[in-house]
């Protein structure tokens, strides 16, 4: 039986044997599993037993006008803290719920380990935590009653509403996470970039040009070029005329045709980020 160290692990089969010993507890593993069960046993019911007494009751005195909040456990008369206090005990309260529950089944199957135990521990400040963090941007965005007028503050935040909001963020802080994550991306959203193409040389036509040739147009043919885009030929750049994205017709200088050899042609891109183009070479013969 899984728990009791007097049982003998011997098998006859070394991986079940293994099993056996890493599930067999020791006196100390069984002292805080105890612990931690109890833990999660009383936990719920002091925190159920918090937010009543802290659950707040409008009322009219007699001879005022002025509504004032009444609860078991008047530890404020503000009801931006009273609220605040029901949405971190509403968490608190939907985590440990959560954490009893897991450790409850893995307890019954008797698959419990002890390296989980943290996670038991801080499930209920992280649910507190979110249940926080999203009562902030959901009371930040859909309610605009001021500090200052505290009966426009109860008809307009309903108590029970963001109980059940910090319930279920403590209860599923997974979810709760995603969509903090979402609301920050929607917020703080940067404007993409446009993408700008790499211009890049197919051919050049002609792909040669004979030593003092009189026709000095050289069609430039690829694609990503734009209206700014600009030609080099050699080390120098030489005037172009933009005919469509996969055109240029350059105009190339009598210098460049002096002596024969190959000439370096580039495209740079006008636009922002666009590059420059690979290297290609234009022939001078003979």
């Amino acid at each position: 039986m899984v728990g009791d160290t007097t049982h003998s692990t011997k098998t006859d089969d070394p991986k079940k044997a293994q099993e056996a010993r890493v599930l067999a507890p020791t006196d100390a593993g069984k002292r805080l599993e105890l612990g931690l069960g109890l833990y999660l046993l009383i936990l719920p019911l002091l925190l159920t037993c918090l937010l009543v007494a802290i659950w707040p009751s409008p009322f009219t005195p007699q001879g005022t006008t002025v509504p004032q909040l009444r609860s078991l456990w008047n530890f404020t008369d503000q009801v931006e803290v009273r609220l605040l206090a029901i949405v971190l005990v509403s968490g608190a309260l939907g985590s440990a719920i959560t954490a009893a529950r897991s450790y409850a089944n893995f307890h019954g199957l008797g698959r419990y380990e002890a390296n989980w135990t943290w996670w038991y521990l801080m499930k209920v400040p992280i649910g507190m935590g979110l249940a926080l963090f999203l009562y902030m941007v959901v009371r930040g965005g859909l309610f605009s009653a001021s500090l200052s007028q505290p009966g426009a503050v109860m008809d307009s935040a309903n108590p029970f509403g963001f109980a059940a909001l910090g319930a279920l963020a403590g209860m599923f802080a997974k979810e709760a996470s995603d969509k903090l994550e979402e609301i920050f991306k929607a917020v703080f959203r940067t404007a993409e970039k446009p993408f700008v193409a790499r211009p890049k040389i197919d051919r050049l036509e002609p792909p040669a040009k004979k030593v003092h040739d009189t026709d000095l147009a050289l069609r430039v043919e690829g694609s990503g070029f734009d209206a700014k885009s600009t030609v080099k030929v050699g080390d120098k750049k030489r005037d172009s005329v933009f005919k469509n994205a996969g055109l240029l017709v350059v105009t190339l200088s009598s210098e460049d045709l002096t002596k024969a050899g190959k000439l370096p042609v580039v495209v740079t891109a006008g636009a922002e980020g666009g590059g420059t183009s690979a290297e290609a070479s234009l022939a001078v013969v003979d």
